[in-house]
């Protein structure tokens, strides 16, 4: 009985030696380059002139089984990476778009709502760009009445009061930021009413897209 289990064994470990053998044979590759002036070389091993321009690994069949490219050089990987940096970029603004596209729709059912709601901001600018004119127009009868004052006390030689100079000089100082303000607003509401437009024609496109994915378009 044991003298059997001994040859069973025996036979066993016979039979993983062939089949290690059988499987060496069958991954043993060389490695398959061309040099900077072209010529073809084999090798049994990977030179680094290999790495350097790329080479392929074939098997023992001459068929090439992998290849890998050659060795980027600094410059190559810094052009890389800026690329990579600029899709990844354009990526996300492509992703933001839609995200905003998609907030548009769903905070607008309609091409009215949208309408009504950029409106009502031009109205609020408009509020304010009419409250600014008021006050404008108040400190320009205010300021006239203190220049009159002041020219009076001049035409009957006369310094004019310190408090009146001051008046004036606070006046003037007011009207000047109030008219940047007016015209700052004044701008706000010609860009808004311009983005109306286009913020209504690009409603028109994603509604249309939207409406088309529905339609299996």
């Amino acid at each position: 009985m044991r003298v059997a289990l001994r040859s069973l064994m025996l036979g066993c470990i016979a039979l993983s030696v062939v089949a290690g053998s059988a499987q060496a044979q069958t991954e043993r590759v060389r490695y398959k380059w061309r040099d900077e002036t072209g010529a073809l070389h084999y090798e049994d091993a990977i030179p680094p002139e290999a790495v350097k321009f790329g080479y392929e690994v074939v098997n023992k069949q001459g068929i090439t089984v992998r290849r890998v490219e050659r060795a980027k050089t600094a410059d190559e990987l810094a052009a890389a990476k800026a690329a990579a940096e600029k899709a990844a970029a354009e990526q996300k603004k492509a992703d933001d778009a839609a995200r905003t596209d998609a907030q548009m729709l769903a905070a607008y059912p309609t091409e009215d709502d949208l309408r009504r709601s950029i409106q009502a901001q031009i109205d609020l600018i408009t509020q304010n760009i009419q409250a600014t004119e008021i006050g404008i127009a108040s400190q320009e009868k205010n300021l006239a009445e203190r220049l009159n004052h002041a020219a009076e006390q001049e035409r009957i030689g006369k310094p004019v009061p310190v408090p009146v100079q001051k008046q004036i000089t606070t006046l003037k100082d007011g009207l000047a930021e109030q008219r940047a303000f007016l015209a700052r607003r004044t701008n706000d509401r010609e860009a808004m009413q311009k983005q109306m437009e286009t913020s209504i024609a690009h409603y028109r496109q994603i509604k249309q897209k939207q409406d088309d994915l529905r339609k299996g378009r």
